[in-house]
């Protein structure tokens, strides 16, 4: 009859320092990045390929990306410096950078053939954020994360002035671990970005072009 009452005891002590840990307000997130897939080697591409901003089309704060619950006590906004979309801009610099392309700021652009612009560089990628999202809830023992992204992404030759690929990008990504760990959350969202971004750079269309 006693092991009963001490696991509930112990939940309840842990659920009550889980609160006393729990800071209110925003949690910054600052090691959200592009995870290269192991073995990756970089080849030695000629052309430039630019990156336009990302319109984010999520209808949420800019640089809101999720929150983190306890239930039945806070609840905080998970937020990155600077914008969303300028982190999957960066994501995709990267990813395009650890494959040996040289990669170019470009002007924004709206993903039609006809205004198509970029001086300097052979192919330009544009896109949108459809989905940029994290939830983490934290319980005693039971720390769920669910990260999830989804990208409509276009690239475009920019001296034929012509679209070569649009794609719709997904990726969701599910942990669950016994501690609450913020470096738990950073990952899974690192996970879901790199995985979204590898479904274009794996993409038999455009491998050819950047090749």
């Amino acid at each position: 009859m006693r092991y009963p009452l001490v696991s509930t005891v112990f939940a309840f002590v842990l659920a009550a320092f889980l609160a006393g840990c729990a800071q209110k307000g925003p949690v910054l997130l600052e090691n959200i990045k592009y995870q290269a897939p192991e073995g990756l080697a970089a080849g030695s591409p000629k052309l430039v390929v630019g990156v336009s901003p990302f319109k984010d089309d999520r209808g949420k704060t800019s640089s809101v990306l999720g929150k983190r619950t306890i239930p039945d006590y806070i609840e905080n906004d998970l937020v990155v410096q600077g914008t969303v979309a300028d982190l999957v801009a960066t994501g995709l610099k990267d990813a395009l950078k650890a494959r040996g392309v040289m990669v170019k700021d470009a002007p924004e652009w709206d993903m039609n053939a006809e205004s198509i612009k970029g001086s300097g560089m052979d192919i330009l990628i544009g896109g949108e954020i459809k989905t940029f999202w994290v939830e983490a809830v934290s319980q005693p023992l039971n720390f769920k994360v669910n990260a999830a992204v989804q990208l409509r992404v276009s690239a475009a030759d920019v001296a034929e002035k012509k679209l070569i690929r649009t794609i719709v990008l997904n990726s969701k990504i599910e942990r669950q671990e016994v501690a609450s760990s913020f470096e738990s959350v950073e990952g899974a969202v690192s996970e879901a970005l790199s995985s979204a971004l590898n479904q274009l750079l794996n993409d038999d269309e455009f491998k050819k072009r950047i090749r």
